[in-house]
């Protein structure tokens, strides 16, 4: 995983999760280590509203084709761009909503 932040610069922190875990009555806990430029740990509520539009993005077919054809290709592993989001975090989509 690659995560960008405005409090960071031009600084990209690459990680993986490490686990997901249900916290009370309605929060999903996902757990994130970074490994560079540091080593952190991060957590991020998902909340019930939040798991709803996650699923609905997901069902669009552009990113459902994206995330079959990974699992599908899981063993490949693609060569990247060293920065490859540049654009994709830091500027807001278009379609009126940042990510």
């Amino acid at each position: 995983m690659r995560f960008r932040s405005t409090g960071l610069g031009p600084s990209e922190l690459r990680g993986e999760m490490i686990d997901v875990s249900p916290v009370g009555k309605d929060l999903l806990v996902l757990q994130i280590q970074t490994r560079e430029p540091v080593k952190w740990e991060m957590k991020a509520g998902v909340e019930r509203q939040d798991i709803a539009k996650i699923l609905k993005e997901f069902l669009k077919p552009s990113i459902l084709f994206f995330a079959l054809r990974c699992l599908i290709y899981l063993r490949k592993a693609p060569s990247e761009p060293e920065d490859l989001m540049g654009k994709s975090i830091s500027e807001p989509a278009r379609r009126g909503g940042g990510v």
